[in-house]
């Protein structure tokens, strides 16, 4: 039970995987070009918190991309509040680049909200005793942030939080409505409660839009969603704590709130003027129109993010791939698309391995990427370049799937990449094409590519 609410109160607390680490994201340069280039200002997801150094954050596969510079302002732990005030303390050399550029991009919210929360969570830890020793009611500040409460509450240690979370119903109970309690005061502005994502948030969000378009007139303010961080594979929450179970319970209610705050943050950003909203929230969860979401399909968050990991890897911070999603949708957004052979894009693709069975991108997700990467080829199943035996591996195994009842592995994009002869299926036929041009191809028989080959009739020799 311990481990179970270890993951589930880390969530709600936004114990220390989430954003408030001092990462610094100095200006960077994604390429030489005389275009005006991007901005980028935002929190420790824009500023790439998590990654390795051989890794890339999506700006700079956007900057890449478009073959232009790239000034990433974006720090971990950056509310709205923060923003505006970055923006009011820019130097001469900052506005230059702002007012030169052709795109702003912004990833701001998470820790407003997470830190909307923390102050709820300490005054219950005060409570209930569950402060660290030292620290009492009258420690808590106006406005704390997410290392105050990792400060200040007893999260993990005897007597702490979850000792208390494992004390019985009575508990479950209480930190239940406080939960509720949080999610309805961020989304909800009445009389009761403060709607802190409209009133506060979203208010900001637009004062820093103005602000930066006092500087640039005609550039592309583009804003993100907040994804959704608690999207966990239904195998995994059955193995580690069963689906059915208490525990699966209490995370089915974590799940729908945290879906209600996305879902709001969401709705109240595409509300708001002179601002350009790229869905990261959608392309996260990748459950496709008319797919109902529930706990057993609650979206592909959990590839993207390293929230299924154990110890100190456990993170919902986007990982590479989430980095490759979010460039992708921003480039698709912005649309100046092009084939992307050799650039960083399709380098980041391809050195992440994505098409292991626990590492491969969800399918709308997939399309998203090719779509942008452009580099689509008949044949070319697993986007590798070469038309080979791994494609054809695709191809089959896809076929004994559908065979059996079960879902396609494919998207959209490979299918038709694997549907070689047109008929509107993808069987063992196209399987055989594959395997027939890599063997004539690899003996030096067929020297033509494999459009050519499709095409020739050559695979009916």
């Amino acid at each position: 039970m311990k481990k179970f609410l270890s993951v589930i109160v880390s969530a709600v607390i936004g114990a220390s995987t989430l954003t408030c680490f001092p990462a610094v994201a100095e200006d960077t340069k994604a390429a030489q070009s005389s275009k005006g280039g991007v901005v980028v200002f935002g929190d420790s997801i824009a500023a790439g918190y998590g990654l390795s150094e051989k890794e890339h954050n999506y700006g700079e596969i956007i900057g890449d991309y478009l073959d232009c510079d790239v000034a990433n302002y974006a720090h971990s732990g950056d509310t709205s509040f923060d923003l505006l005030e970055k923006i009011d303390a820019m130097t001469d050399e900052q506005k230059k680049k702002v007012e030169n550029s052709d795109y702003i991009i912004i990833s701001i919210g998470g820790n407003d909200i997470m830190g909307y929360a923390a102050k709820k969570i300490l005054n219950f830890a005060a409570k209930k005793d569950l402060l660290n020793d030292g620290f009492t009611a009258s420690d808590i500040p106006e406005d704390p942030s997410i290392t105050d409460l990792l400060v200040m509450a007893n999260l993990r240690g005897e007597g702490g939080f979850m000792d208390y979370a494992s004390s019985g119903m009575t508990a479950v109970m209480e930190l239940t409505a406080l939960l509720t309690d949080i999610t309805s005061n961020l989304r909800i502005y009445n009389t009761k409660y403060e709607g802190y994502i409209s009133e506060v948030i979203m208010r900001n969000i637009t004062s820093a839009a103005i602000k930066l378009r006092r500087m640039n007139k005609n550039a592309k303010i583009i804003v993100q969603t907040i994804y959704q961080p608690l999207q966990f594979d239904p195998n995994y929450i059955e193995e580690e704590y069963g689906m059915d179970s208490d525990y699966g319970n209490l995370l089915t209610l974590l799940w729908s709130n945290f879906k209600k705050i996305m879902d709001t943050f969401r709705t109240e950003l595409e509300a708001q003027h002179d601002i350009e909203v790229v869905d990261i929230y959608k392309e996260f969860t990748a459950v496709p129109d008319g797919e109902k979401q529930n706990m057993y399909n609650p979206g592909y968050t959990y590839m993207l993010v390293n929230i299924q990991e154990h110890g100190s890897a456990q993170d919902i911070h986007p990982n590479q791939r989430g980095h490759l999603v979010i460039a992708s949708s921003i480039l698709e957004h912005i649309g100046e698309l092009h084939v992307d052979n050799d650039g960083l894009l399709t380098q980041v693709f391809c050195q992440m391995a994505p098409y292991s069975s626990e590492y491969r991108l969800p399918l709308l997700t997939m399309d998203t990427f090719k779509r942008v990467a452009g580099n689509i080829m008949l044949g070319d199943v697993d986007f590798s370049g070469d038309v080979d035996g791994s494609d054809a591996s695709f191809v089959l195994r896809d076929y004994a799937r559908i065979g059996g009842g079960m879902k396609t592995l494919l998207s959209n994009i490979q299918n038709d990449c694997s549907d070689i002869n047109t008929d509107g299926a993808v069987d063992g036929s196209d399987a055989g094409t594959i395997l027939r041009y890599y063997a004539l191809h690899a003996s030096g028989m067929f020297d033509g590519t494999f459009e050519e080959f499709a095409k020739s009739g050559a695979d009916k020799t």
